[in-house]
């Protein structure tokens, strides 16, 4: 994935909670979330990247409902032992600057997993989401994703 000092603001996209094609994504993450843990344990020169959701307390407070925002960590490890996950904030939204920075690191859970995605020259493992993602763009702009997003082949889904 590219790095933050690619692009002044990262690249979002307001996602609706309803929309079946990233909700599908989102069930394929953690029904091979073995499959990523399989990957990390490698510990190859890969990028290894986990989305997790956040809920935005000032948004939800303004419309007195929850609103989240899904935030991508790498340098993701995996402790068995403890059965946790750790990674470092490499991008985030203005708005979520007063409680996270980049280059800050958090231990989570396997349940907070949205998506997962290894990189590894040019090749993207997992990345559920960034697919739907590239696949509702105009053909026009897939090009310029991909070199946003580093990929050049999109490795079949794990089964």
């Amino acid at each position: 994935m590219a790095s933050h000092e690619d692009s002044p603001e990262p690249l979002l996209t307001a996602i609706s909670a309803k929309d079946r094609a990233f909700q599908a994504a989102y069930s394929s993450a953690a029904c091979t979330l073995d499959q990523f843990i399989a990957l990390l344990e490698q510990r190859d020169d890969a990028i290894f990247s986990a989305k997790l959701r956040f809920r935005d307390p000032d948004e939800s407070e303004r419309l007195g409902e929850d609103r989240f925002a899904y935030i991508w960590l790498t340098s993701v490890y995996y402790y068995p032992d403890d059965r946790v996950f750790s990674g470092v904030f490499f991008e985030l939204p203005a708005e979520f600057q007063k409680w996270h920075q980049v280059g800050q690191q958090l231990v989570f859970d396997p349940e907070d997993i949205f998506d997962w995605l290894v990189l590894r020259d040019g090749h993207l493992h997992g990345g559920f989401t960034l697919r739907v993602s590239r696949a509702q763009l105009p053909e026009s702009e897939r090009e310029s994703y991909d070199r946003y997003v580093g990929v050049s082949i999109y490795e079949p889904h794990p089964t």
